[in-house]
This record gives structure tokens, sequence and C-alpha cells, in this order.
């Protein structure tokens, strides 16, 4: 890949709704998030050549509150859509993510409409849209953009679903593992089997999977 230049560095994440549990504050996971990372929000992008093609690359670091999509990371992912828009370039998303961040409550989830919206017009532009799906995948991303893509690339092993087993087993099955078994097939949140059942296009092993 040649030289990249960053795109809207100054979107950052705050605890806008003075958001606490358990006696820690948004604000000290975020502050920590900052000190782990180095970063200010849980996704970056770029303007980048791949392959000597130009497009907006839109990384999740999921060391960054896992990776999640609070209001800062959905209004970098839209303008990085409306950039590609405006520009003429394709989208390249890379998830890895566990979903939407519950300390910014329903604010959050509106993120998946707004980004949702970028997407589509993106799309009527005639623009290709590529989304990465890396371990995991989950929650309000897999719902919205990561599965709205002309081309859903995969990585091999690479958990992609709604929520994660543990939730499936704790909300739809009261913690009764062998109902859980017996409903779900072996490694149903896998990329292959995603990919069987015709929910992604590829799957690549780890590595750059654009290579």
């Amino acid at each position: 890949m040649a030289a990249e230049t960053v795109l809207f560095s100054e979107v950052c994440s705050t605890n806008f709704l003075g958001f606490e549990f358990g006696g820690r504050s948004y604000s000290d996971q975020l502050a920590d998030a900052v000190r782990k990372t180095k970063k200010h929000c849980a996704v970056e992008v770029f303007r980048r050549s791949v392959k000597g093609v130009e497009v907006v690359y839109v990384q999740h670091d999921f060391g960054f509150l896992g990776g999640s999509l609070g209001c800062a990371e959905g209004e970098k992912v839209a303008r990085a859509f409306e950039y590609g828009t405006a520009q003429g370039l394709p989208v390249v998303v890379a998830c890895r993510t566990g979903g939407a961040r519950m300390q910014e409550g329903t604010l959050s989830l509106m993120q998946m409409a707004k980004v949702s919206v970028a997407v589509e017009a993106h799309r009527r532009a005639g623009l290709p849209f590529v989304s990465v799906l890396e371990d995991p995948t989950y929650g309000g991303v897999s719902a919205s953009y990561a599965m709205q893509a002309d081309v859903k690339i995969a990585v091999s092993r690479a958990r992609v679903g709604f929520a994660g087993p543990g939730v499936i087993l704790n909300t739809m099955f009261d913690m009764n593992q062998a109902r859980y078994d017996n409903d779900c097939p072996a490694e149903f949140q896998s990329a292959e089997f995603c990919l069987a059942n015709g929910a992604v296009d590829v799957v690549v092993e780890q590595g750059d999977p654009l290579e």
C-alpha cells in the first residue's frame, strides 16, 4: 500500500451522557482506551491506495473498547462514505467489533441508521463498497453496514453474528446448554458457516485480505 492520508481525526469519543456504572465512569473507560491505543476513537479513516486503486479505508480498532460503535465512530464511518461519494472513491470497511456501545445508550444504536443512509447514497452513486469481517464482527455493526457491502470478505474462523454464543445461550435458551447445542449448528457463527450459507462472498486467511 502506498502512503495514506488520515481523515477526520478531529472526531473523538466523549462521555456526553455522564454515564457511569458500578462506580466507574465512562470517562475513565475512555481515558484508559486512549492510553492503551493512543487513539481517541475506535474507528480510523484513511485515504489510501490498494494495488493502485485509491480507496477510503475504515478500520475498527478492537483495542479501543472492543471496537464498539458509538456516536464518534458512527460519525466517522458516515463521513467516510460521504467523502467517498463526493470523491468518487470505493469504500473498504474492516470490521472488528463487539457492536454498538452501551455506554452511549440509544444514541449508539442510531448510528446504524445514520451510516446506512450514507452507505445507500454511496451505492446510488454507483461506487463499490467492500467489507472485511474480522474476528469478531458482532452486534449493531453486523446488523447494519458490515453486511450491506457489495462484496463481503470474511477472515477464516472469524466469528460473525448479531449476539455472541453466551448471550444467545442466556437469553434464548435460559442457560440450557443441551437445548442450545441441539438447535444451534456447530460453528454456526464462523466465517466458513457464513460462506456455506451465502452470508459472505469469500473467506480468506488471516493477513491482508485485500492483497
